[in-house]
């Protein structure tokens, strides 16, 4: 066998791998999707639907019957907190970065070692004492006991400082010489320069927020109306009576909905996305 002949076995190989790799992540969402908008009695029987109907979508706005889940305002609730910590991150990291970067004062060292530090540490091990923490406040059960939890993160301020880095120091000083204030710095100067990052961010961020589940199932303590998308969609998928095959298509409905904003996000910032991580210098 020619090595041009083996070149294209090896390379056919590639392919059907990767085109079984493909259908195996395409088809639980497209399952998801197709159940979210077949009759019942087909979702579990087809899987392409031969009828379209809006019922399982008309009954989780509706609250379904017989029980109180609040769908419309969980995606209200879900926004707010994702919005709102996005929002904090970015302000909260770029100045962070900026200071860490471009300003003298003691101990930036020790406190850059400290959120390299904190990195390494699962966030799944400070839920108890934060909870503790939040709920002394009187937030539980509240949109600010969620909103507080993620109001900046480490891996944010990381990468700003990554980025701006890259940023020649004359282009600072240039800016002071001007009568630029540090804000005024960060706003007009660093900010612009770095877009990519910062889609980069708002994007990761704004995902894993809206997504979030733990967190919010602890903070809500059962209160319906301040539960995000993702506890109420838990809730009703595993709540006592509201079995797995009673209301498959509502969960698939609202799991799609669940899924839509993340999908659109990446799809318009996808190429964010690769330069983010191009100039944060995380690729390979």
């Amino acid at each position: 066998m020619s090595t041009k002949t083996k070149d294209r076995l090896i390379t056919g190989l590639v392919y059907v791998v990767l085109t079984l790799g493909l259908l195996l992540w395409v088809y639980p969402l497209l399952f998801m999707v197709f159940g979210s908008i077949k009759p019942s009695d087909q979702i579990n029987t087809q899987f392409f639907p031969t009828e379209i109907t809006l019922d399982h979508y008309r009954l989780i706005f509706a609250g379904g019957t017989g029980f109180d889940r609040p769908f419309g305002q969980s995606i209200i609730n879900s926004l707010v907190v994702s919005l709102a910590d996005t929002f904090s991150i970015v302000i909260i990291a770029a100045l962070a970065g900026y200071a860490l970067t471009f300003l003298e004062f003691p101990g930036r060292k020790l406190i850059y070692n400290g959120i390299l530090f904190q990195m390494l540490f699962p966030t799944v091990l400070f839920l108890i004492p934060l909870y503790l923490l939040v709920s002394g406040m009187g937030l539980s059960g509240t949109l600010g006991g969620m909103i507080i939890r993620f109001l900046a993160d480490a891996t944010a301020v990381f990468l700003y400082y990554q980025s701006f880095k890259s940023l020649p120091q004359s282009l600072i000083d240039a800016a002071r010489v001007d009568g630029a204030t540090e804000l005024r710095i960060i706003w007009s100067v660093i900010l612009p320069l770095s877009t990519s990052v910062t889609a980069f961010i708002v994007m990761f961020n704004f995902m894993a927020r809206w997504s979030e589940l733990l967190w919010d199932l602890i903070i809500t303590s059962g209160n319906t109306q301040s539960m995000t998308l993702s506890v109420l969609l838990g809730t009703f998928v595993g709540g006592a009576g509201y079995g797995t095959s009673q209301y498959l298509g509502a969960q698939l409905a609202g799991a799609t909905i669940l899924t839509l904003p993340i999908m659109i996000m990446f799809v318009v910032f996808r190429r964010y996305f690769r330069e983010g991580i191009a100039t944060t210098g995380l690729k390979g």
